[in-house]
């Protein structure tokens, strides 16, 4: 197996775990917001417009990640 492909896929996969968090952080101050009595609607939308950019990046790298397993297969195996 190549290890710079091995090394770029664990990067990749390690960028989709973060984008996730980060994904699951926004959700959740959505959902606080919105409880709140003084949100905007501007706020949501400005929040809700950032989970959707950050949702769009994480595609693309479950993309990329799936074009790497097809080439070398799963990083995580290899690593164990």
């Amino acid at each position: 197996m190549s290890f710079v492909l091995q090394k770029h896929q664990l990067r990749v996969l390690e960028a989709m775990v973060a984008y996730q968090a980060k994904i699951a952080e926004i959700e959740a101050d959505i959902r606080l917001r919105a409880m709140s009595n003084n949100i905007t609607a501007e706020e949501l939308r400005l929040l809700g417009r950032f989970e959707d950019e950050l949702s769009a990046i994480l595609y693309r790298y479950q993309g990329l990640n799936e074009a790497f397993t097809a080439v070398i297969g799963d990083a995580r195996l290899a690593a164990e």
